[in-house]
Formats: structure tokens, sequence, C-alpha cells
């Protein structure tokens, strides 16, 4: 049996949330005073609890990195705190250590220094819903951390409940989307030898949100999915936003009549995944496209890394 970095604990999703929200905040991804999105707008995208969210934004106002007011608005503080002399508040003392890791080996280094201990590779379990984008997420982890990383969808997790409980993985990966689905899946299997589970904020899931903002009332927005599953999970959040004053049409390649009707539509904005968007763009170059995932954003990557070199 493999020794999991977990053990019995696990990483509270607000503070994954938090950690990964103030790293888009330093690298100036959102900028001081920036608009970010209000509870129920995150919480709903992201199908989390409005709990989650709210923990998140509490505890970055008390660390000073945003600004909340009466009406739900969180603003980007004007000037950021000093990470490296600032308390975190609210941070339990494994993950306060886990948060001062700076330095993350490079993959030669970790796995010279991991052979010199006797130590294997470290494994991660990647579950999404999407079969295509699962595969992509996880061959993108594997070349960013030299990690071996098994993809999963999420309804296949029974599958692998043996290999998870003796221990097999180190960590389980998702996205935001699907963290307190698949925790509350691990949390069912009982005590013991659990991985943490760890969630990855997309950037395109904020930049969806903004620019759905700033669409008029009734504007009509194109969803175009890999999957019409998928397609329907994205109106679902959109709905679940409370952006219940633009109209929604769906369209997915498992019929691309489907996509045609969206086209013909005309839409001010399509959300579409990456292989949507390649088969409307043959179709039409000049389509306001906003590609809403495939890809993991480098402070994503590197929350992973801290998380399991920390704990080996």
């Amino acid at each position: 049996m493999q020794k999991s970095v977990n053990g019995p604990s696990f990483i509270p999703v607000y503070i994954q949330l938090k950690e990964q929200l103030k790293n888009l905040m330093m690298q100036r991804i959102y900028p001081p005073h920036d608009k970010l999105p209000t509870v129920r707008e995150l919480s709903g995208f992201l199908r989390m609890n409005p709990q989650t969210v709210k923990a998140a934004y509490a505890e970055l106002e008390a660390e000073g990195y945003v600004t909340l007011d009466d009406t739900g608005s969180v603003l980007v503080a004007a000037k950021l705190p000093n990470r490296s002399v600032q308390a975190e508040p609210g941070i339990v003392a494994e993950q306060r250590e886990e948060m001062m890791l700076s330095r993350v080996p490079e993959k030669s280094r970790q796995s010279a220094f991991d052979k010199a201990q006797g130590r294997r590779k470290p494994a991660i379990l990647f579950a999404e819903c999407d079969v295509v984008q699962v595969q992509e997420y996880a061959v993108e982890l594997e070349k960013a951390t030299g990690y071996t990383v098994k993809p999963c969808l999420i309804k296949d997790l029974e599958q692998l409940a043996s290999s998870i409980l003796n221990g097999y993985y180190d960590l389980v990966v998702t996205t935001f989307l699907h963290i307190e689905e698949v925790q509350k899946w691990l949390d069912s299997l009982g005590e013991g030898n659990m991985p943490k589970v760890i969630g990855c904020l997309l950037e395109s899931n904020l930049q969806s949100i903004r620019e759905l903002q700033q669409l008029s009332p009734g504007s009509l927005v194109g969803i175009g999915g890999t999957t019409w599953e998928g397609a329907h999970n994205f109106r679902q959040s959109i709905i679940k936003a409370g952006m219940t004053d633009l109209e929604l049409k769906i369209g997915s390649m498992e019929y691309p009549s489907s996509l045609d009707e969206l086209l013909s539509a005309k839409p001010r904005l399509i959300l579409c995944t990456s292989i949507v968007g390649a088969y409307l763009r043959r179709q039409s170059r000049f389509l306001p496209l906003l590609i809403e995932n495939r890809f993991l954003n480098a402070q994503s990557v590197q929350y992973i890394q801290q998380c399991v070199e920390g704990w080996r």
C-alpha cells in the first residue's frame, strides 16, 4: 500500500478558493479596483454552496485583498498586502505551512530527489464530467508537473474506489465546478487513507462571468458544448449565477445541426469549448467567440505542486 499524503483531514474549499483568487489578484489578472463576481454570481456559475464563496470573500476582506459593500459588490483593494510578511488568519497550521512553500522543485530535480529517497512518482487522479476535457487536463497537468496523472470521468469514480482506498493516489484534482461533488463522494467511502481533493479555478470561468455581466438585458448568448450534457450544464451555471435576463441558446458537437442553428440566430456572444470553437470558425471567421475552458492556469498548477511536495 502506498502512503497517501492526505490523512483524514481535508483542505476546506473556501480556503482553496481564497488562495487561488488571491494569486489572480497578485498576478494582476484582477488588478486593483477591479470588480470580482458577487457571491451569487460566482457560487452559481461554479455550482458551489454560496456560503463557501461568502467565507472565501470574508477572509480576503479580513486580509486586505478586497472590499465588500452593502450592495454585494466585491472590489480588489487599491493596494494589496505584502504577502511575505502578512499573517494568514483562518488557515489551519497544516495549510499555513503549505502556503509558505514558495519554491517548487523542477521536475528533473524532484525526480532525482525522489529516486534518492526511494520514493515513487506522485500519482494524481483528475476527475471531470467531460471525456475530452478530462483527458486534456490530465495531459496538461502531467506535462507541467512530471507526475502520473490519470483522467477519470466523475460518473466512473466508483470503479477506482478500491485503488483510492488503498492509498494509490496522492491527490484527487478537479475543477471548482465539481469539487463539492467529488469531496462528498470521497466522504461516502468512509474514513481512512483518503487523498485530499484540490479544485482548479479556471480563469476562463471568471472571464465568462465578466463578459456576460457586460451584455445588455435580453441579449442572445450562444452556448456550444462538446456534448449536449456539457452545454446544458453550462446553461444551468449561467442561470444559477442570476443572469436570467439573458436569452440562452445551446448547441453541441453531438448534433452539428444545432450549432448551425446557433450561428443562424446571430448571438451577441458564443461561449464554447475549444473543439466547438474550431468548428464554428470554419463556418465563419468573424464570430464573437469566448473559449470557456481547455487550460489550467499557472496558479492552479503551482498550487497542486505545493500540495504534493509539501506533504510528501
